[in-house]
């Protein structure tokens, strides 16, 4: 744990994940046990009983056995018993499937908000992509109204700033709603300066994510709309913007690691050459098809039974 927090330096939830991973499960399974006498067989014997108790999912357990590669990892032990290649990872499904609002509905939530900044919020989240912790931690100065760019710089989560996720800061281009929206929001007289928070309380500081939660809430029941995430916001980007823009463009400006994440969007991209392809083709096999048709011969018709 000192060597991913202090030289891996991964984020403050990465680091409580494997905390509790390690004094909530593997100190008991295998704390008073020396490294090295740790095998495959052991590994595997803990994932299947995790797995039996049915309290963690697949995908937890799964995690539980990264971390044990970690630390064999670290000690240098070789061959590591928790490599993949050793203990059989159980199955993890991930459909990709998810739900989001349609621009429509984005204006219903926006006019059932509590206040001029809520409504601005749910806007700019839907028409950016922008994650919650990413709103949260905007400031003005990265609002660039001249070359009409949001830069993404910093996540505000767990209390504090950092970077966003995936380690990289990004641009968005601002559509002209979101830019009037944050126009009229820069117009409040106060907390307007380049530093300040575009999203902030009442004293200038970062909004709680709770509060704001049970507000979108009430929004939604307002709104008479399905009860989705606020997540559900920047599914509504993803969904809309793959419509116009290839999926490695929408990739880079959603802020996704992995391609796969994006590809979760590409059944709403339309694709009439690819219909009219598949039509082609199809016609071109039925024309060989009838071609090669003999013609019926005329014959007398069989009435035997009538």
């Amino acid at each position: 744990l000192r060597f991913v927090e202090q030289v891996k330096r991964v984020d403050d939830v990465t680091l409580k994940d494997y905390a509790g991973v390690v004094h909530g499960y593997l100190d008991e399974a295998f704390g008073d046990r020396p490294l090295e006498e740790i095998t495959d067989r052991d590994i595997s014997a803990y994932a299947e009983r995790l797995i039996a108790e049915g309290r963690l999912s697949n995908r937890m357990v799964c995690r539980h056995l990264v971390v044990l590669g970690g630390i064999f990892k670290r000690a240098r032990v070789e061959p590591n018993p928790a490599a993949a290649d050793r203990v059989q990872r159980p199955k993890v499904v991930y459909s990709g499937e998810y739900r989001a609002y349609e621009p429509d509905e984005i204006e219903l939530l926006a006019g059932q908000a509590e206040d001029r900044q809520d409504a601005a919020l749910y806007r700019v989240a839907a028409f950016t992509g922008l994650r919650q912790g990413e709103l949260l931690g905007l400031r003005w100065s990265e609002v660039d109204f001249v070359t009409g760019l949001l830069h993404v710089r910093r996540n505000w989560t767990d209390r504090r700033e950092k970077v966003p996720k995936g380690k990289k800061v990004r641009s968005v281009p601002m559509a002209p709603a979101v830019v009037d929206e944050l126009a009229r929001l820069k117009d409040r007289g106060v907390f307007a300066a380049d530093g300040d928070l575009v999203f902030c309380n009442t004293v200038g500081d970062h909004l709680d994510s709770w509060p704001l939660r049970r507000r979108y809430y009430r929004a939604v029941e307002r709104a008479g709309l399905p009860r989705l995430t606020f997540h559900c916001l920047r599914h509504t980007f993803g969904s809309q913007v793959i419509r116009q823009l290839d999926g490695y463009t929408l990739q880079s400006l959603m802020g996704h690691q992995h391609y796969s994440t994006t590809q979760r969007y590409l059944h709403h991209k339309p694709r009439p050459q690819d219909a009219a392809a598949i039509a082609r083709a199809f016609a071109a096999d039925g024309d060989k098809a009838r071609a090669k048709e003999a013609p019926m011969p005329d014959r007398e018709p069989d009435v035997r039974g009538s």
